[in-house]
């Protein structure tokens, strides 16, 4: 009697678990991919950051400040909170999280021009596309 009761046991088991199994394939979840970012630190020297140091009138209305801490590069977005930055060459910087990219391209006349790219990690804030110019330094 104790054979039977353990083999009915052993039939719902395999039962159940071939039933999970069937079911796994049908149910799947997508997991959208986070933007790749190169984060290779290429190395600026301050004298060199300071061409680029200050703070920026974007085509929105809003002011890109850059700035330098001891060690790190941080950009701010109007009023949304500062991020550290690393600087690509040539002019071209990324946030670390992959959520800001820029370029800024200064021309003969002292004046810079550029390109941004900000897509706040905050809830509610949207995507900002801007072109950049000198504000103030």
């Amino acid at each position: 009697m104790k054979q039977y009761f353990a083999a009915a046991g052993l039939f719902v088991f395999a039962a159940t678990a071939a039933a999970q199994s069937g079911t796994s394939a049908d149910q799947s979840v997508v997991v959208p991919a986070q933007k790749q970012v190169n984060l290779e630190r290429k190395l600026i020297s301050p004298q060199e950051f300071y061409q680029y140091q200050g703070a920026y009138a974007l085509s929105n209305g809003q002011t890109l400040t850059l700035s330098r801490g001891a060690v790190h590069l941080y950009a701010q977005v109007g009023h949304h909170p500062r991020q550290q930055i690393l600087w690509q060459g040539d002019g071209k910087f990324i946030a670390a999280d992959g959520s800001l990219d820029m370029n800024i391209v200064w021309k003969d006349d002292d004046t810079a021009t550029g390109e941004l790219n900000f897509s706040p990690s905050m809830a509610g804030h949207q995507p900002v596309h801007a072109t950049l110019s000198i504000a103030s330094r």
